[in-house]
């Protein structure tokens, strides 16, 4: 009897503890990213990039800045030099997105992310809604964007893929973690560490 009940803690003990490691590992995943390059240093041109656990830093100008992803995870996202040419010398830029969108979370951490990193650099990153919302961010619509204070409206789509359409900076994702991608990508062309 007792060898009965010990056997049967012990299961229990088991699946509580794989179920313990299943679920730190998402959140590992949710909260770090997916980058490919698990190594505590790398070079990438002339930049060094640390590993900060889950970021890596780059200093730009003697200034740190911080991403999710390594250049060669975002170089292949297309980013017209025009584009990134809108961002440069800008001292803010308006970041929008509809506020039912589905990839509404990882957008609202690009945004956050951009704006850390751009204020290292006196760039002033706001945050808005296409349109009125509960929450009273303020209403940041693609007709707003200027060469002084550029829009870039992120939201969700079939293809990953930033682009002009009129004077706003499209920035389509196919998926949540491309969201943070993109918001990387531009980072790394506005700073010049990516051409």
């Amino acid at each position: 009897m007792r060898r009965r009940e010990s056997g049967q803690k012990a299961k229990k003990f088991m699946v509580y503890l794989m179920g313990i490691v299943m679920i730190g590992s998402l959140f590992g995943v949710v909260f770090f990213g997916f980058s490919t390059t698990s190594a505590g240093s790398i070079k990438y041109k002339d930049f060094g990039f640390a590993n900060k656990g889950g970021f890596w830093s780059t200093i730009v100008n003697d200034r740190e800045a911080l991403f999710t992803y390594l250049p060669p995870d975002v170089e292949l996202i297309d980013v017209d030099e025009d584009l990134i040419n809108r961002l440069r010398g800008v001292v803010q830029i308006d970041i929008t997105s509809d506020y039912n969108d589905a990839f509404k979370e990882p957008i609202a951490l690009a945004q956050f992310q951009m704006g850390v990193t751009l204020n290292n650099f006196n760039v002033f990153v706001r945050k808005g809604f296409t349109d009125e919302n509960e929450n009273n961010f303020p209403v940041i619509k693609c007709g707003y964007s200027t060469s002084f204070v550029p829009v870039i409206y992120f939201k969700s789509s079939n293809l990953t893929r930033v682009y002009f359409q009129g004077n706003c900076i499209m920035a389509d994702a196919s998926n949540q973690a491309d969201v943070i991608r993109i918001k990387d990508r531009l980072v790394y062309g506005l700073l010049g560490i990516i051409s």
